[in-house]
């Protein structure tokens, strides 16, 4: 695993370059960009929400489960594959050393099948060893960040963007006519159209403008974590300046303005519900 630059705007925070800008990334209105696919903490939308801290915990102790069944299968194909192997080898030598005969055409088809044998041998072979490297390496990765765990700040209370009921919660819900389950990582607010929207909490803008599939929307880092606003008609802060708690960063576009929250830890940030934790 490659070593992660340290950002080179949060200073003592310690947030990553990689981090803050794969999120940036994630968010640009840019049709090349598919967002990518990240863990949904439980929260509103479970039957019984839990804690930042908790989510988070249990979050990484299920990808390391996950990681660690991904192991063993690839330990069993290996096994398997293990076994294929030797018969292989043995029909790719007696390709090569079979009777030669006198049909030079024969000799180049039992040679071309015995290097297409031993090729695929090796590529197989190659691989399980690569996927193999990478799930350790995964494993490394959760076992840093559950290291981690206890030194992470999660935001206790935030200020609401603005007044208004939460219509669409966090968590994962069932499509309606595919009954695939979709996973929503923030909340949608019911505000009166152009409403002004404020700061959660007090940080520093890494982003404001189109956020692809919702209108304009601001990214603010705040240390440990970072708030993502958007369905706003305008931004009214730009990028790298500082906001408190309740400053006005912009107005919402419609009737209703979305919030995410995530915390910083791994590679994109992890979704946490920013409900239960709005002031009311």
């Amino acid at each position: 695993m490659r070593p992660e630059p340290r950002d080179r705007w949060a200073g003592a925070s310690g947030l990553r370059v990689a981090t803050i800008a794969g999120l940036v990334g994630a968010f640009a209105a840019a049709p090349s960009h598919a967002a990518p696919p990240l863990p949904v903490a439980p929260g509103s939308g479970a039957a019984a929400p839990v804690s930042p801290g908790e989510a988070l915990a249990r979050q990484l102790a299920e990808e390391t489960a996950s990681i660690d069944r991904a192991i063993a299968t690839i330990a069993d194909k290996a096994t398997a594959a293990a076994a294929i192997r030797g018969k292989r080898l043995r029909t790719a030598y007696r390709v090569l050393h079979a009777a030669p005969g006198d049909d030079a055409m024969a000799i180049a088809r039992r040679r071309a099948a015995a290097r297409l044998l031993l090729e695929r041998e090796a590529g197989e072979r190659t691989l399980l060893v690569d996927d193999a490297a990478q799930l350790r390496a995964a494993r490394d990765r959760v076992a840093r960040e559950v290291a981690q765990l206890p030194s992470i700040a999660v935001p206790r209370t935030l200020v609401r963007p603005a007044p208004g009921k939460v219509v669409r919660h966090f968590g994962t819900l069932a499509h309606e006519r595919s009954k695939a389950t979709l996973s929503r990582r923030g909340v949608d607010i019911d505000v009166e159209e152009g409403s002004s929207v404020s700061a959660p909490a007090a940080g520093t803008v890494r982003y404001a403008g189109p956020i692809r599939g919702l209108d304009q929307g601001v990214i603010v880092d705040h240390g440990g974590y970072v708030s993502v606003l958007a369905k706003l008609g305008d931004v009214a802060v730009p990028v790298g300046a500082p906001v408190a708690a309740g400053d006005r960063i912009g107005h919402a576009a419609h009737h209703r303005i979305y919030l995410e929250l995530r915390i910083m830890l791994g590679a994109g940030g992890f979704p946490i519900d920013p409900e239960p934790l709005l002031e009311r």
